[in-house]
């Protein structure tokens, strides 16, 4: 079956104008998430192939990242571009930073480089020589990247792309069109009222 017409060669983006500095760094984040699987495609079938971006999952993520309390889309996307342009100064120096690609740094990286980048945001040292948000304080900026580890895997594998064209409405205005593909990768039969193994398990054996 046909799930998507994505594809996940980021260079694509390049010759795609329309594309903007947010949706190409959240698309090159969840790439790296959970990213395309041709060797599980081979031995279990077409449908382990498929990864984040042919689900969508950017959308989901940044629309979760700007429903929060504080819209952090904008936020984790600056983290993102903010450490891939210190490892591209760390690795070519600063007169090597390419700055004309309206700062998509990150999504301008191989898929190793950017697990690299990833690497620094977990490290002790992070994100050392640009700022940024200055307006924003190191301990409400270090839980950011950690809320969109989450948030990515929560949209992967929740109902959001089987919403298909009724995704942007407000929930109780969503349809699930489609029988989500990440839901057929790891069997999941969709949503019951309650399962009867579920009901009738005996939680007192072995106490």
């Amino acid at each position: 079956m046909d799930w998507t017409k994505h594809d996940s060669d980021l260079r694509m983006w390049e010759e795609t104008p329309v594309n903007t500095y947010l949706d190409d760094t959240y698309k090159a984040f969840v790439d790296s998430i959970v990213p395309r699987s041709p060797e599980l495609g081979e031995l279990y079938g077409m449908i382990q192939y498929y990864g984040a971006l042919d689900f969508d999952t950017d959308e989901y993520l940044i629309m979760s990242m700007n429903s929060l309390d504080v819209p952090l889309a904008d936020i984790g996307a600056e983290i993102l571009n903010t450490a891939a342009r210190q490892y591209f100064y760390e690795r070519d120096g600063e007169e090597n930073v390419d700055s004309s690609a309206g700062e998509t740094y990150f999504a301008k990286l191989t898929m190793d480089e950017r697990l690299a980048v990833m690497a620094i945001l977990l490290g002790p040292d992070r994100i050392n020589y640009f700022p940024v948000q200055e307006n924003f304080g190191l301990e409400e900026i270090l839980p950011i990247f950690p809320i969109m580890n989450r948030l990515t895997f929560m949209g992967y594998y929740s109902e959001w792309w089987g919403y298909g064209s009724t995704r942007s409405l407000p929930p109780n205005q969503r349809v699930l069109e489609y029988f989500p593909g990440s839901w057929e990768q790891v069997g999941y039969p969709g949503p019951s009222l309650g399962y009867r193994a579920a009901r009738s398990y005996n939680y007192t054996a072995g106490m």
